[in-house]
Order: structure tokens, then sequence, then C-alpha cells
């Protein structure tokens, strides 16, 4: 086997790997949500799911630089369309965090 059949095959491996830990995931956010766990428990499923996601960019071949240029056209796409005034306050807040210093801060 030459090495980048080797590298193909590990990579679609650990993309299947990575997509169903992303279920598992979001599985374990619903089902915490559902049994009221605490903002400690919520922020260490959600920060597993943020690792899982920038994980899978990469063997995807995309980066976060890209990730978050498309997160933010998303934002601006959602505040032209959304009249909902506290949907808008939060997507604001997370606008301008990723475009001033790169980070989401707050909650």
């Amino acid at each position: 086997m030459s090495e980048h059949t080797f590298d193909v095959a590990t990579n679609i491996r650990m993309t299947e790997q990575l997509q169903c830990q992303m279920l598992a995931l979001l599985s374990d956010f619903f089902t915490g949500m559902h049994q009221n766990v605490s903002k400690s428990e919520q922020a260490e499923i959600l920060a597993d799911m943020e690792i899982a996601l920038f994980l899978m960019a990469k063997r995807l071949g995309i980066s976060k630089e890209l990730l978050d240029r498309k997160a933010i056209s998303a934002i601006r796409a959602t505040l032209l369309k959304t009249e909902n005034t506290l949907w808008k306050e939060d997507l604001l807040h997370i606008l301008y965090a990723m475009e001033n210093d790169g980070t989401v801060n707050g909650g």
C-alpha cells in the first residue's frame, strides 16, 4: 500500500470518527439540557464540540480563518434577515468580537 493511499484511508477513518464524535457530543448536549446540567457541564460539552469542529475542518482542509470568515458572512446575512431584537443583539456581540479580536467572550 502506498503512503498516499494510507494517508487517504487514515483521513477518511479519522473523518468518520469525528462525525460520530460530533453526533455524540450533540446528543450529550441535548441530553444535558433536558436533564438541566450545570453551566460548567454545558460549557464543557460545547468546548468539546468546538474542538471537534476545528479538527473536522482541519481534516477537510479548511482553516480556522476561513471558518471565521464564513461565520462572519453568515452572521451579517442573518442580521439583514432577522427581526428578532434579542437575536440581533447576540449576533452583533459575536460579530463585533470576531471582527475586532478574533475571540467571542461574554455570556
